[in-house]
């Protein structure tokens, strides 16, 4: 095989026109490709279609739309929110939110249409009684401030249990605004919207068979545009000088996800130019900073149009691809330039540089592109979009940058070498010039063989040591997803969320989706009070998590005491189907709109809505596991009767820590698979067990000492540092191949052992050094992510490479004395 890639230069020199015809048309049409590019940042993007848990999503959006709205906790500046300067600025923002149009001229499309109903303190129903007729008010409504006006506003709103937290803190101090939005329930079908999807109040819905719909998913820019509108009123100087203002939901997280994206592009730039000015320190030729990057561009260029023709989603993890695809382009550039400069600095000439830089480093090249590859493809088994995508994206980026490192960068260097054609080198000892790096560092590199030489075991036992107290360090990881993580502690948003949990009914929420598959099942008593009984239990048992409930049994219960005289003891379920048909009757003639917030016209379908205070996945498994043993029992109760009902958690915060369920179920497979992957072609490639062991150690260390320092400093294994084992495995393995497959070469001239160690450390030792030094910065600059979560990826991702030189430069040479391994033939060149 080293002999079919030292051919290699020589025959696409022959045929450079082609070369370059072939790789023009490649770019022309990955130009296409990236046209057809679709970017999707929901989370309903994680899951794919058949997923249980979006059907169930879907199916919820359907019956009762979006649930993906904006919650705009206020604190009014006066410091009660029932003083009447907050009342009427909270009324005049309700009123410009929900009358906007009253503003636009004809025909004209405004951000704000996507606003379906706005709910304030002003506007909160309250059911009154009137004869036998129940009737429903706002809590405020136009009603004029006076100070006995605002003391009867007052007693009636903490009276009414579901408007506290909503609307109100308990203190008075903090006041909420939700804003229902249409994102998320646009069908993206509009014949596909049946009268089983939404009905009119005055329809009665036949029997018919309930038919999936599919949603668009929503775009950055119109969570970005609605928010912007929101805003302008919200600045308005009758609004802004009464009251503070914190925002949460996706819409009001979506310019702080535009940030996040803009400042991983401005780290990827500066990785790009920081990774430059190396190259030019480290090789001090403009041909290989030009050749370096062109393999990055064109590589990423390619992975781009081939990802848009394949009609592949793109997520937000698209700039860790990118980064990806700097650091390997760059690293399989580095290896391969090092080598050729080496070698004409040696005093070889052009042609024969170029034929043995490929002999040398073609197969190590080919069999890191591999292991890179089945590092990254091992993530594929995860059902999380965005991680499949960029599971084969890295895939394609890796690929493209090995056939370009194969395939056009001969035909580079041959154009512009790092080392001009027409210079002679005699085979002298290098002159070490002023900041003159390569004859330095090579110098160095000639001194670590000796020096393990001596004792390899003193070099092995600490290598051990660190291995051992990294496994011990992995058992104790704990896999938790925060979703504050994407952001910076300090950021507004983050802010608010904290605002929001601390004071009123928290950031996030879970909806339980109730179908009985029986119509009327909803008017049954014992359906009510299972509802009922459930609610409490969640209220109670999981009060650390649960700030409140809300359901048509919170409504039936205020409407039935309504009806008995206020009186408490009736503040319950009423005991007959005919009492409790007639107390939904009355209640749906005085608010319909509510009704149908939570039940269906046929009283098949019900929704209840749990607030929730923000903890992380690693809670909430636990919790969702128990509370889906506490939903079977109630239904254990009801199933003689109703045995085909469905009941689903679901919601747009049970979709990210469904997300997260996926990822800890998998993470272990695709950490095993990436080892045993890699392991194989090890064994295969170098025939021989025992160097297939001696290769995984120094690699297996960076991966398993990532995964020890997370469990040792209790960082939580995330959405980010969860990839990192896998990719570092593919990308730490890139230097020891090449050191290996250098040594199995030197090995295989003489049959000395310390010999061909120091030999292999003079040729391959500065390639190791280099690509170690630029793939700890390609993934060593997110570190400085404001971002927990990216930032963790660069500090562990960057601490893992450089570990890996230090196994490259000190462990591998140490197992090769201490075990002396034998090759399979290969033939010195």
């Amino acid at each position: 095989m080293s002999a079919h890639f030292e051919n290699v230069p020589d025959a696409l020199r022959k045929r450079r026109l082609l070369v370059g015809i072939v790789f023009l048309a490649l770019l022309a049409t990955s130009i296409f490709g990236i046209s057809k590019l679709h970017m999707d940042m929901t989370i309903e993007g994680w899951f794919h279609k058949e997923d249980p848990t979006l059907v169930a999503f879907n199916r919820y959006h359907a019956q009762f739309g979006s649930e993906d709205g904006v919650y705009i906790v206020y604190k009014p500046k006066d410091g009660d929110v029932f003083s009447p300067a907050s009342l009427e600025a909270v009324r005049g923002i309700q009123n410009e939110l929900i009358h906007f149009r009253a503003k636009l001229k004809e025909d004209e499309e405004s951000p704000l249409d996507h606003i379906v109903n706005v709910d304030t303190l002003v506007n909160a129903p309250v059911l009154t009684v009137d004869g036998d007729v129940l009737a429903s008010r706002p809590l405020v409504g136009d009603t004029v401030l006076t100070p006995e006006a605002i003391t009867e506003i007052k007693a009636i709103a903490e009276s009414e249990q579901q408007l506290k937290l909503r609307f109100f803190s308990r203190d008075h101090k903090y006041g909420g605004i939700q804003i229902e939005t249409d994102f998320g329930a646009i069908p993206l079908d509009a014949e596909a919207v049946t009268e089983e999807t939404v009905l009119s109040m005055d329809q009665v819905a036949a029997p018919t068979e309930e038919k999936d719909v599919e949603f668009k998913p929503t775009d950055q820019a119109d969570y970005l545009t609605l928010f912007e509108e929101i805003k302008k009123i919200l600045a308005k100087p009758e609004y802004a000088k009464h009251l503070d203002y914190y925002a949460v939901g996706n819409t009001a997280a979506a310019e702080h996800n535009v940030k996040m994206t803009e400042e991983m592009g401005m780290l990827y730039v500066v990785a790009f130019v920081i990774i430059m000015g190396l190259l030019w320190f480290l090789f001090r030729s403009a041909s290989a900073v030009v050749w370096s990057m062109s393999i990055v561009i064109l590589s990423t260029v390619f992975t781009l149009g081939a990802t848009g023709l394949l009609g592949l989603t793109v997520t937000g993890f698209l700039i860790l691809t990118i980064l990806l695809i700097l650091t390997v382009g760059v690293a399989d550039s580095v290896h391969t330039l090092t080598s050729y400069t080496a070698l004409r600095t040696s005093g070889n000439d052009h042609q024969v540089a170029l034929r043995r830089t490929y002999k040398y480093a073609g197969v190590a090249l080919l069999l890191t592109g591999f292991t890179n590859m089945t590092g990254t493809m091992a993530l594929n088994i995860t059902p999380v979009v965005p991680i499949q995508s960029f599971a084969i994206m890295s895939t394609l980026g890796i690929l493209f940058a090995l056939l370009l490192t194969f395939y056009l960068l001969p035909v580079l260097i041959d154009l512009w070498p790092t080392v001009s054609k027409k210079k002679v080198i005699v085979d002298t000892p290098d002159k070490k010039r002023f900041l003159d790096v390569l004859p330095r560092l090579k110098s160095a590199l000639n001194n670590v063989v000796p020096i393990v030489e001596k004792r390899p075991v003193a070099f092995i036992v600490p290598f051990i040591l660190v291995l051992a107290v990294s496994i011990y360090g992995a058992t104790q990881v704990k896999i938790d997803s925060q979703i504050l993580d994407q952001y910076p502690e300090d950021s507004t948003f983050t802010q608010s969320v904290k605002v929001a949990d601390e004071h009123m009914m928290g950031a996030y929420a879970m909806v339980l989706y109730l179908d009985f598959k029986e119509d009327f099942a909803l008017q049954d008593p014992a359906v009510m009070k299972a509802m009922d009984e459930l609610q409490k239990e969640f209220e109670t048992k999981y009060k650390k998590y649960v700030v409140m409930t809300n359901s048509i049994t919170d409504i039936v219960k205020d409407a039935n005491r309504e009806l008995n005289g206020d009186a408490a003891e009736y503040y319950r379920i009423p005991d007959t189907r005919e009492s409790l048909a007639q107390t939904l009757f009355l209640f749906n003639n005085a608010n319909p709109s509510e009704r149908q917030r939570f039940v269906d016209d046929n009283y098949r379908k019900a929704n209840i809505n749990i607030s929730l205070h923000s903890y992380g996945s690693y809670e909430y498994e636990v919790v969702f596991q128990s509370m889906r043993a506490d939903i079977d029992k109630m239904m254990a109760k009801l199933k003689a009767q109703y045995p085909k009902t469905e009941i689903s958690i679901t919601g747009i915060f049970a979709l990210a820590m469904q997300a997260s369920q996926y990822l800890t179920e998998n993470q272990a497979i695709t950490f095993g698979i990436a080892l045993v992957a890699v392991s194989v072609i090890l064994l295969l490639v170098f025939g021989s067990f025992k160097v297939g062991l001696i290769a995984l150690i120094p690699n297996l260390i960076p991966a398993l000492l990532t995964l020890g320092l997370l469990g040792i400093t209790g960082v939580p294994l995330d959405f980010f540092t969860m990839m990192l084992a896998p990719i570092i495995i593919g990308i730490s393995i890139d230097d020891t191949v090449h050191f290996i497959s250098n040594y199995q070469l030197q090995l295989a001239k003489d049959n000395d052992v310390n010999a061909a160690l120091r030999r292999t450390m003079e040729e391959t030792g500065p390639g190791v050094v280099f690509t170690s030094l630029i793939l700890g910065l390609g993934f060593g600059i997110m570190a400085i992510a404001s971002a927990a979560g990216t930032s963790n990826m660069g500090k562990f991702g960057a601490m893992a490479i450089f570990m890996g030189l230090l196994n490259d430069l000190f462990l591998l040479p140490a197992l090769l004395l201490k075990f002396k391994p034998k090759f399979k033939t290969a033939t010195a060149g």
